[in-house]
């Protein structure tokens, strides 16, 4: 329930005040012009006839109805504007049946009903009330939608239009953000409660692929890189473990030329053969007894030997002059996986060890968060993390979406940062995570706080003071510092500024912001 006054002078039933007690907003306030074409100031009509403007807002758990209508007097019309928003969404509501009724205890004395908005979110039905007296006002919205039923309370019919007492003006300096304003724009209210908050520490973070699942080709020997016939991969191919990436010709000086691996299986064969003839001479000579048996058993050991130096030779020339016809060292795809990093081209000179390419494989990722060492006493048991994407923001709930991998035992001594790895499911499809992208990353702690908390969107920069902007009425916001305490993935602890059960801008902040800065520029005046 909220109060205000507006510049001028206007007159306000004494009854309407008493909303206050059952949760309304009432308050005199600027009216809608609500001729065709009209750009009036508010309640410019209801002020010629000298009745003024009642202003209420009135919330349900489905809508909020945001209601003008000159004061009541027996005989005469009053034309209501009535506003409603659907609080799901925020959107005004487009269709319906509305119906005003002016009750006495539980006999309805007076009923209204306009069956179509005149337009989006407003509805406008004439009230003429016979009678004087005090009534129960209650507005009614049936649609396919939205079903909702608006008690808005005691309200005063007045006898005649002289009966209806005077108020002072306001000067309160409240901003104005008009209806049509809030249901073209991004724009919704959150109430501000009691809350749960998750304590977190920030970090800045990488993203890295688990240790299992990321590898790196290198070169086995300096050469001549060289694309397979199915074509060197690019980055984002998708491989499987064994395929043939890429070939390497050796520099012919390197000792690892054709002719030289046909050289060394020739001599190896000569070698075996050698080694053959030798034990069976020996094996003759230890059946006529002429030898000891150990000799029989050192040329079957050189035999096993030179056997496997021919075996190698011959797969190290197989090597070279493959099946495929592509002669030179086959580099395969040590695991499953997409090419995230290529550094070479076909036709490029390598050197031994450099780096041809690396494969990183699809599922879950690393978050490797690197705590300051202030904060690392705050991280036993760490929860979760998240951080922010753009405009999407990844969360990590361990044993949910997300696994703790582990806490370092120790502050790293060069960063003075204490590791904390998470490992993930991005819970996005389609959401570009970068292997190596720097993050900037919050780590619960596992501490929990209850406090008074708004989301993040309703809190704004205003020369370097947290400001947020508190509803007043339907139309009208107030500017209000705080002080903040905790922040955790969507709430903000607030520590003054605000009380239980008020509402804040929680999206199109920044817009309401505008409006206070610079009035002139949003209007004063509706068009209906």
């Amino acid at each position: 329930m909220f109060i205000t006054r507006t510049k001028r002078w206007h007159t306000i039933s004494l009854a309407a005040i008493l909303l206050s007690l059952i949760g309304s907003s009432v308050h005199a306030g600027s009216g809608h012009d609500n001729g065709a074409g009209g750009h009036d100031d508010h309640g410019s009509h209801e002020e010629e006839e000298g009745r003024g403007t009642l202003v209420v807002t009135h919330f349900t758990g489905q809508s909020e109805l945001f209601l003008e209508f000159p004061a009541l007097v027996a005989g005469l019309p009053s034309r209501f504007l009535a506003h409603f928003t659907d609080l799901r969404d925020f959107s005004p509501a487009r269709a319906g049946t509305l119906t005003v009724t002016l009750s006495q205890g539980a006999t309805v004395k007076a009923g209204f009903r306009v069956r179509a908005p005149a337009r989006d979110g407003l509805f406008t039905p004439e009230v003429t009330p016979r009678e004087a007296g005090d009534y129960d006002l209650v507005l009614t919205l049936e649609s396919a939608d939205l079903n909702v039923v608006h008690e808005v309370g005691p309200v005063t019919v007045y006898p005649t239009k002289d009966a209806v007492p005077k108020i002072p003006e306001d000067d309160s300096g409240e901003v104005s953000y008009l209806k049509e304003q809030q249901w073209q724009g991004s724009f919704a209210l959150a109430e501000v409660r009691q809350q749960t908050l998750l304590a977190s520490v920030p970090a800045p973070a990488t993203l890295l692929a688990p240790a299992d699942r990321f590898a790196t080709l290198r070169a086995p020997d300096e050469g001549v890189l060289s694309a397979p016939k199915a074509g060197l991969p690019s980055i984002g191919t998708q491989v499987e473990r064994g395929q043939i990436l890429a070939t390497l010709r050796p520099r012919l000086a390197g000792g690892t030329d054709t002719a030289t691996l046909k050289l060394a299986v020739e001599r190896a064969q000569a070698d075996e053969r050698l080694a053959k003839q030798n034990l069976d001479r020996l094996e003759g000579l230890l059946k006529a007894g002429a030898i000891a048996e150990h000799r029989v058993n050192e040329a079957r050991s050189a035999l096993w030997v030179a056997s496997a130096e021919r075996g190698a030779a011959q797969a190290r020339l197989r090597q070279m002059n493959r099946a495929d016809g592509d002669s030179g060292i086959a580099l395969l795809a040590p695991i499953d996986g997409r090419v995230v990093d290529l550094r070479v081209v076909p036709g490029a000179f390598v050197a031994a060890d450099e780096v041809v390419m690396q494969i990183a494989g699809d599922g879950p990722l690393w978050l490797r968060a690197e705590v300051a060492e202030a904060d690392a006493v705050r991280i036993d048991n760490p929860t979760g993390a998240w951080f922010d994407l753009g405009q999407h923001r990844e969360v990590l709930r361990s044993g949910d979406n997300a696994r703790l991998i582990g806490v370092s035992g120790i502050i790293d001594p060069v960063t003075r940062t204490l590791p904390v790895i998470f490992e993930f499911t991005p819970d996005t499809p389609g959401m570009k995570m970068r292997l190596n992208q720097r993050v900037a990353a919050e780590v619960l702690t596992g501490e929990k706080v209850q406090a008074l908390a708004v989301p993040h969107g309703a809190l704004i920069d205003d020369g370097g003071r947290p400001v947020v902007y508190v509803q007043t009425g339907g139309e009208s916001f107030s500017r209000r510092a705080v002080r903040t305490g905790l922040h955790d993935q969507d709430w903000v602890a607030i520590l003054a500024g605000v009380n239980a059960g008020e509402r804040v801008v929680s999206q199109g902040t920044y817009d309401v912001h505008l409006s206070a800065a610079d009035p002139a520029e949003v209007g004063h005046g509706h068009a209906h």
